[in-house]
């Protein structure tokens, strides 16, 4: 395959003179490499450039790199730009399907395979069978229609390929609008081509064809002769009128589907033969019978489309749903079935690209082929032109400043010289690159600053939402992450573990710290190592720490393969979320149906922190699992399916019937103080159960240490651990009263 050359004379627009890597061999004169590791480049004094992209760098680029262009940073507007030129873009789509090649069916074949096809359509392939004296006559009859059919899908799929080349570079030109005028003449010469193959493709097709299928696929399903002596061998009347409906359902959708012509479907009849010896008696007479069904069928379409001889102007436009790239680069004119090519091949009366860089196809079409347009699903939308006179168009178009895919759109310029995002700023992103799906920070007009998925971004700006990209999850400083990499790093003697060792003593310092923010980036970083992730894993976690509700960062949509669209790696959920439980004992009242030995003690600080679970009161059939629980689904992570409630909320809750293996939910990390928190209160805790327990006044110097130190909190400790005052004054009031009951050991 040979792609499009970037060349000097490919205009370059607002990007010429922006900044890009190269590699050199030592000497004025020598070729520019895009990477490195560029075959060409085969001195071992190579050097790192950082060079103005002009016409003389393109100039320099030696023959491999000027097939890709320089590189750029992924995700900014000069990468989708080089990706959209480069390689299998625009330049490579401008040089296809301008003339005929050595495959191309000429007008003679074409016409000698329209002579079979419609003399086919015409005649009826029993009428054929009939006809043929010969067998020899007959094998040679059937050897030319196939390979006039094999005609026909030749032209047709290049005709299809050559509107998907020329949708392809025009998609390109509207997010570049400056290569316009440059393309203009190659343009041209894709245009006139597609309109011979067009005119080919078309006499390819019988009209009348297509329009019985129209009326076929509105027709209402007949009453069929279960009864009748001819279907006797297809048993009971019950059976015979399954089997008669299902070879109604199998002729309707043969006939609304494809371009052929009723009369060449008789063979369809033998499908009621299945499993019948055509020894047996009335063999024949029941296909002969079948096949005057699908004749009387054929009449009935015939005669419902006979009045109605009225045409239609729609204007076909690619739909909403049709615009996202697919990510296996197939093209969405694919979708088209058989009877719709047929239908756009024969009655297309102008190809619009100057309105939009969408396509823009106006067909005159008969009543019964428009109402089918328009009710059917497709990729492309069938509108009635609005009943306006066209505007006359002075001169060619003059892009606006701020028109296309330019500079600033992404986080390629400073802040303060960003530009609105559009839809097709963001399907260009996604195109250009497979992580195009993760996290952005983004400002909104309306919303201020949030963190979202490119899949809520994108219905976004189809909604009409204003705003600009201030970052990509990829675009986060390495120095913010180093730390912590060269940390995990020289933590050599416990490389091997993932999960910390769980700690129920609560006077170690290790106490709880499997529930911390902190532990959840080690968690990230020790299982993406080994894929090399750990970096961008991090940078994920560190802007999805910022979403208020976790909810908000499932995927939002799937590919054309049917895998939903994910902005980080599953990974980052353990960064997110602990899947381990809480023990919420000190926090209980004494009447607890699960904590009969709660200690009552306040929340404070841990009220607040989020729960998700599947079925936060007992609402649906089943028990409750966490996002990590085998028994919930297979994949990890929340999403609205899930319910999101605080721990006070669920503290108290009676409804809560958690799973026995994964104790039915995950809580959001926490923080230090919250972790800090939680260990004094299992601190207190186990203070006021061994008082009450052993029934006994004195107690150690460490628990007398440990009380004291509860005791004495600094204002700032106090304020950190509960924002209400109650709580802090129901936490002293705990306190004192031990210090008040309990004996202490004297002092030495």
């Amino acid at each position: 395959m040979s792609y499009g050359l970037l060349t000097p004379d490919v205009p370059l627009g607002p990007f010429e003179g922006a900044g890009v890597t190269v590699w050199s061999a030592p000497g004025s004169k020598a070729k520019l490499h895009a990477t490195s590791s560029c075959s060409y480049l085969r001195s071992a004094r190579a050097t790192e450039l950082e060079v103005r992209l002009d016409a003389a760098t393109v100039d320099r680029l030696c023959g491999h790199c000027a097939a890709y262009g320089p590189r750029a940073r992924p995700g900014t507007a000069l990468a989708v730009f080089l990706g959209a030129v480069t390689g299998v873009g625009m330049l490579y789509q401008l040089g296809r399907y301008c003339r005929a090649d050595e495959d191309t069916c000429g007008d003679e074949e074409v016409s000698a395979a329209a002579s079979v096809l419609l003399a086919a359509s015409s005649a009826g392939e029993a009428e054929r069978a009939s006809a043929d004296s010969e067998e020899e006559d007959e094998d040679e009859s059937w050897e030319e229609l196939q390979a006039a059919r094999q005609v026909r899908e030749s032209v047709f799929a290049e005709w299809l390929d050559a509107l998907t080349s020329l949708s392809r570079a025009h998609h390109v030109l509207g997010l570049f609008p400056w290569l316009r005028p440059w393309a203009d003449p190659a343009l041209q010469c894709k245009t006139d081509y597609l309109q011979v193959l067009r005119s080919r493709a078309s006499r390819l097709v019988a009209a009348d064809s297509l329009v019985l299928a129209a009326a076929v696929s509105a027709m209402e399903e007949p009453d069929v002769p279960a009864d009748d002596p001819a279907f006797a061998l297809l048993g009971a009347p019950v059976q015979a009128r399954r089997e008669l409906v299902s070879l109604w359902r199998r002729w309707r959708s043969k006939v609304e589907s494809s371009w052929d012509h009723p009369r060449e479907l008789g063979y369809l009849v033998h499908h009621l033969a299945s499993g019948t010896s055509s020894r047996r008696k009335g063999y024949d007479r029941m296909l002969e019978r079948a096949r005057e069904l699908l004749d009387g069928w054929e009449a009935a379409a015939r005669s419902g489309a006979a009045g109605l001889g009225e045409e239609r102007l729609l204007v076909a436009r690619l739909a909403e749903s049709a615009l996202a790239p697919s990510g296996s680069g197939a093209s969405v004119f694919d979708r088209l079935d058989e009877w719709e090519r047929g239908v756009l091949t024969s009655y297309t009366v102008t190809v619009d690209w100057e309105q939009s860089a969408q396509l823009s196809l106006t067909v005159r079409v008969p009543e019964l082929v428009a109402a089918r347009l328009q009710a059917q699903p497709s990729v492309l939308l069938y509108e009635t032109p609005a009943q306006q006179a066209p505007q006359p168009q002075s001169g060619p178009k003059v892009p606006e400043a701020d028109e296309g895919l330019r500079p600033g759109v992404f986080d390629d310029t400073p802040v303060h010289g960003r530009q609105l995002l559009r839809p097709e700023h963001l399907r260009a992103l996604r195109t250009a690159g497979a992580d195009a799906e993760q996290l952005y920070a983004v400002l909104g007009s309306g919303t201020g600053m949030e963190v979202v998925t490119l899949s809520v971004l994108e219905q976004r700006c189809a909604a009409g939402w204003e705003g600009v990209v201030l970052a990509a999850a990829r675009d986060l400083p390495d120095a913010l992450f180093r730390s912590r990499l060269q940390e995990e790093t020289r933590d050599a003697p416990d490389r091997e573990r993932v999960w910390a060792v769980p700690v129920s003593d609560p006077e170690q310092e290790a106490f709880g710290r499997s529930l911390s923010a902190v532990e959840g980036e080690r968690v990230l970083v020790r299982l993406c190592e080994r894929h090399r992730q750990a970096g961008q894993a991090l940078k994920s976690l560190a802007l999805a720490r910022s979403v208020a509700d976790l909810r908000d960062l499932e995927a939002s949509g799937y590919d054309d393969r049917g895998t939903p669209l994910r902005a980080f790696v599953p990974d980052v959920w353990h960064g997110l979320l602990a899947m381990e439980q809480l023990d919420l004992e000190p926090f209980a009242s004494a009447s607890h149906r699960d904590w009969p030995q709660g200690s009552g003690l306040p929340l404070g600080v841990l009220a607040s922190v989020q729960v998700y679970t599947t079925d936060a009161f007992g609402r649906y059939q089943g028990r409750a699992h966490s996002p990590g629980c085998a028994h919930r689904r297979p994949y990890l992570g929340v999403d609205r399916q899930d319910a999101m409630v605080t721990l006070d909320e669920l503290l108290d809750n009676e409804g809560f019937d958690p799973c026995s293996k994964c104790g039915g939910y995950a809580v959001r990390r926490l923080g230090d103080t919250q972790v800090a928190y939680y260990r004094a209160a299992h601190r207190l805790h186990r203070i006021l159960q061994y008082s009450s327990s052993h029934r006994r006044t004195d107690v150690t110097g460490e628990a007398a240490q440990t009380l004291k130190e509860l005791s004495d909190l600094d204002g700032q400790t106090v304020k950190a651990w509960f924002p209400r005052r109650e709580q802090a004054r129901q936490w002293r009031h705990v306190t004192s009263r031990l210090r008040a009951e309990l004996r202490f050991p004297a002092s030495p």
